[in-house]
């Protein structure tokens, strides 16, 4: 069980916590955010800033280069805004994206400061250092003709008002032989990211790391694949006089404050270039009113299998249940929204936070994705929020005025269950199942909310303030089975003053119905799917490099280096007389190809494992000679005294790479798994270093093997 946390910090936004799928913790504070890294060494409990079992890295958000954000004077009348334009630019949302899109696939942090700026952040280097690595607002100046004129509004195109990160897309499964097969994208899913502009114009863009030896100044691309304008619909008995200057006024006004995209529901392939199709349903909140959309993603390749990368065709349009609104259309809709939902459920819940309350809408999946629309399909319920029950009001109880401020929905793989958490800032806790909310069945208090309410005791009693006192609860966050709150404690009857560094701020941690969980095995490592891995993929990667005697050995030199070494790496460690054996018919059809001379190594795949002695300079530069590794300080042939060493003919000693065995000559071009500490060849660096000319079989291990073959833990830089 996690122990509460301190900080001294002052929550700057609603829902100002996010924890990342690898276990970080991003607050939001302000000018700054607040990264949390969970311990995993001995050699991290000296370390500063640091609590009982976090890390604490503080990283200002609001300082932008000329390039990333130049400056730039007021609007006019019409568009200016003291939020964007004269604002310290506070961050006023944030949010982790999907595990696989950043490097050494890990999430991507992104951040919403108040002058309506996206920015993508990751950590750089050994001391990860948290750096802007791009900026969302440049895709609207390279893609949308903006016009030159002041008076058009154009420019407020590029305003990002609100942002959400769509679930992971995983296509469907590959065919057997396909490139895709082993493509990291069929692995950890597609992330795509939904923003909305001052226009209110939503649009859905894909985001991927770029290709380092193309762009090296431009860690990520950004593309525009759908584009959709809310325009205001005509409601009945609006509360604004028809046709009036002040309704035109307040609908120019409307802007689109929080938005919600839904799980995708993946239908199969139906040609040979085609790998499926995805639907999901788009929530938005605009004004006061909830908007409702329909995504629709086609997954190809233009290059056929031969670029790893699927390419998208997207369509975003107005969904039919807009027309069937007359149910919550005279409801003040505020936000958040959130999806409940199971695999075994047949329908699936929207959460919307409103004034004094939050209404669900429960659809079938039909109607969710749009293909059937109809009033009596679809069910909508009404959760107004009330005071706590003391003495005083019994059976009078009065509704809860104060904002929904945090609101989450944590999802049980194992019990197959999905539980709405919620919290607002008088300090009211709710949480309530899935089934739950579709029968109507009232709303229970979670155990976060009563250890905020022992905090709020104790802060009662330290400054005698005779119960006149609240928790304003700021945002909750889910990892695994654990749930985080986040919250601050203040008087109620009287002026609160108070500077900066009296700030503080709590984060308890809770299990909803679980037994309780160790630290070690919430940070336990899983796979993209869920699984848990095995301790040892090296086996893998053999069957992987080796083509045995039906695979094909690929031309260029350093696919034919790769697989002699693979090969040497298997007579060395390896006991599996399998393995041994397909090695054996491996180096046959290497040495067949190149004309090198391998009848040592061949004989030694019959015997138990055994070194390799580093090769004489006439067989390095005879035929073939070019599969052998020589050694960087004395051109040597280089040899293999055990599994994990290389060792050159004049004793010059290296280390091997964890993934592809390789000998690392080179300082600054390796990266190294965070739990084991196992050095491997970082290939962007490589790719960087050669000009990016990676054989192909190298470049389709490390695609295929992303992470640790020891430990299934993700790699961080070595520097």
């Amino acid at each position: 069980m996690l122990d509460p946390v301190a900080l001294s910090l002052s929550p700057s936004c609603h829902d100002a916590i996010s924890w990342s799928p690898d276990g970080e913790l991003a607050i939001a504070a302000g000018e700054y955010f607040q990264i949390l890294t969970p311990k995993n060494g001995r050699d991290e409990d000296s370390a500063p800033n640091s609590t009982q079992d976090w890390l604490i890295t503080r990283v200002r958000a609001n300082l932008f280069t000329n390039s990333e954000w130049p400056n730039y004077l007021p609007g006019n009348r019409d568009d200016f805004s003291v939020a964007a334009d004269l604002s310290e630019s506070n961050v006023v949302s944030l949010a982790w994206s999907p595990a696989g899109l950043g490097k050494y696939r890990r999430s991507v942090l992104a951040v919403l400061t108040s002058n309506l700026v996206l920015s993508l952040w990751e950590p750089i280097g050994l001391k990860k250092q948290w750096t802007r690595v791009a900026v969302a607002n440049h895709v609207f100046q390279s893609q949308l003709q903006l016009s030159q004129n002041p008076n058009s509004h154009a420019y407020r195109k590029v305003n990002i008002r609100s942002f959400t990160w769509c679930e992971s897309l995983k296509p469907s499964t590959p065919t057997a032989g396909s490139s895709f097969l082993h493509s990291h994208e069929s692995r950890w899913g597609i992330p795509l990211l939904m923003v909305v502009n001052d226009f209110n114009e939503v649009m859905l863009l894909q985001v991927r790391r770029s290709d380092p030896t193309n762009s090296p100044s431009k860690p990520y691309d950004l593309q525009i694949l759908a584009l959709h304008s809310l325009k205001n619909p005509e409601t009945k008995d609006s509360p604004f006089c028809s046709g009036s200057l002040f309704e035109k006024a307040m609908k120019e006004r409307q802007r689109t404050t929080a938005l919600s995209c839904g799980p995708w529901q993946i239908s199969p392939a139906t040609s040979p270039g085609n790998f499926g199709c995805a639907v999901a349903m788009i929530a938005a909140v605009c004004g006061m009113q909830l908007r409702l959309m329909k995504v629709e993603v086609t997954l190809g390749s233009s290059l056929g299998e031969t670029s790893q990368q699927y390419t998208l065709v997207a369509d975003l349009i107005e969904h039919p249940l807009n027309q069937l609104n007359e149910k919550w259309v005279h409801h003040n809709i505020a936000g958040p929204l959130r999806w409940l939902h199971t695999r075994s459920s047949t329908t699936i819940t929207l959460a919307v936070g409103a004034m004094a309350g939050f209404i669900a809408i429960s659809m079938p999946y039909a109607t969710y994705t749009g293909s059937i629309v109809n009033p009596d399909v679809f069910e909508f319920r009404d959760y107004p929020i009330y005071e706590p029950e003391t003495e005083d009001n019994k059976g009078h109880r009065s509704r809860h005025l104060e904002p929904i401020s945090a609101m989450l929905t944590s999802m049980n793989q194992q019990s197959n269950t999905c539980k709405l958490h919620l919290g607002t800032l008088g300090g009211i806790g709710l949480i309530s199942e899935l089934h739950q909310l579709q029968s109507d069945n009232a709303l229970q208090q979670p155990k976060w909310k009563r250890m905020i309410e022992e905090f709020q005791d104790d802060y009662d009693l330290e400054y005698d303030l005779g119960g006149m006192s609240v928790s304003r609860i700021w945002g909750l966050a889910a990892y695994r089975h654990m749930t985080a709150a986040i919250f601050t404690s203040h008087p109620t009857d009287m002026i609160e003053y108070r500077i900066t560094s009296d700030d503080r701020s709590m984060i308890v941690f809770s299990e909803e119905g679980e037994p309780q969980t160790t630290t070690q095995a919430l940070f336990a490592v899983q796979l993209p799917d869920g699984r848990t891995p095995n301790q040892n993929q090296t086996g893998e990667v053999i069957w992987f490099v080796l083509p045995g005697d039906n695979g094909n050995i690929e031309p260029d030199t350093e696919s034919q280096r790769l697989v002699y070494v693979v090969a040497c790496r298997t007579i060395v460690g390896e006991e599996d007389k399998s393995l041994r054996l397909h090695t054996r018919r491996s180096l046959e059809r290497l040495a067949v190809l190149t004309g090198a001379d391998l009848s040592d190594e061949i004989s030694k795949c019959n015997n138990n494992p055994a070194p390799i002695s580093a090769r004489t300079m006439d067989q390095l530069t005879g035929p073939g000679g070019h599969i052998y590794e020589k050694c960087e300080v004395c051109d040597a042939g280089i040899g293999w005294p055990s599994a994990q060493l290389a060792q050159c003919a004049n004793g010059h000693i290296w280390e091997r790479c964890g993934l592809s065995f390789l000998a690392i000559q080179e300082p600054g071009i390796s990266k190294y798994c965070f739990v084991c500490r196992k050095e491997a060849l970082d290939e962007e660096r490589v790719a960087c270093m050669r000009g990016g000319k990676q054989g192909r079989t190298f470049n389709a291990l490390f695609e295929t093997f992303d992470i640790c073959l020891h430990c299934a833990a993700k790699f961080q830089a070595s520097y």
